[in-house]
């Protein structure tokens, strides 16, 4: 986890149920004797996102529907501090699918104080998105939420003639269906000996899969951002697995991007990778 991450420590549960009591019945003791948080339930993910986020990000409100991603916040802050050390200046971010949660621009404006620009091609997400943002007057002048009218483009369509970003940042959807998301999380939950678990993250169906999955996604997501190479620092996304890194490597050499970078960073037994490239 990066050094700054504010909860690189295990999280004092005892403090967080009392600002959050319903989280009580979903605690649990691991194997080493530690109390922790059974994340295997969408709701004890949900209630502890929550919490955290209203009172180390002093939102007013914050909330989302049932059946939207509940990002889990320690490894999206990774990606937050892993771009300010690839671009210490940054002033204003493009979060592509930011989702109904907004998570990205919640921590961006509240670790840094960047301003976002979020897209999204979900109607429903965009209006919840766009409710947080007038719920909290910290987010207000700093963030706006865009819907992409085209789900097939990425860039296209949502940023406009004159406009410019520091970074863009994304975290895309891993799979080409959402049978092939429930089936990954019911193998993850069997190797830790569960056979009850789900997608304890929860997600809409576009929050999780697109049409010819990932690859596709970052294929695109390459072959558009050479257009808007004069107007964009660093192009950012996180991938998956190491052979999508890799075919995304060789699209990024056919466009003749002029500096690509891979940042890995290490949380537990899980590795995050961002492709950072520029023109």
């Amino acid at each position: 986890m990066h050094e700054k991450n504010r909860y690189r420590d295990q999280h004092d549960f005892s403090a967080l149920c009392a600002l959050e009591p319903e989280l009580r019945p979903f605690l649990t003791v691991t194997p080493d004797d530690r109390v922790s948080l059974d994340f295997s339930h969408p709701r004890a993910v949900y209630l502890l996102n929550r919490t955290l986020l209203l009172r180390d990000y002093k939102l007013k409100h914050w909330d989302i529907p049932a059946e939207n991603l509940t990002p889990p916040i320690p490894g999206r802050l990774d990606y937050i501090h892993a771009l300010h050390d690839l671009c210490p200046d940054t002033k204003r971010v493009l979060d592509i699918g930011t989702g109904a949660s907004l998570i990205y621009p919640i921590l961006g404006v509240g670790e840094y104080g960047w301003s976002f620009v979020g897209s999204e091609i979900n109607a429903t997400s965009v209006k919840v998105a766009r409710a947080l943002i007038q719920f909290n007057p910290s987010l207000r002048r700093r963030v706006e939420v865009r819907q992409q009218p085209d789900p097939s483009r990425i860039f296209d369509g949502i940023i406009v003639d004159g406009e410019s970003f520091d970074l863009i940042m994304c975290n895309p959807p891993f799979f080409d269906s959402r049978e092939a998301a429930t089936l990954a999380a019911r193998k993850k939950w069997e190797k830790l000996g569960r056979s009850d678990g789900g997608l304890a993250f929860g997600g809409a169906d576009r929050e999780l899969w697109t049409v010819g999955g990932e690859p596709s996604f970052l294929r695109t997501m390459i072959e558009e951002s050479a257009t808007y190479a004069s107007r964009v620092g660093w192009f950012t996304t996180l991938v998956s697995k190491r052979g999508y890194l890799k075919q995304a490597l060789a699209h990024l050499e056919q466009r003749q991007a002029s500096e690509v970078k891979e940042i890995r960073l290490a949380q537990g037994n899980k590795q995050m990778r961002i492709l950072a490239w520029r023109y």
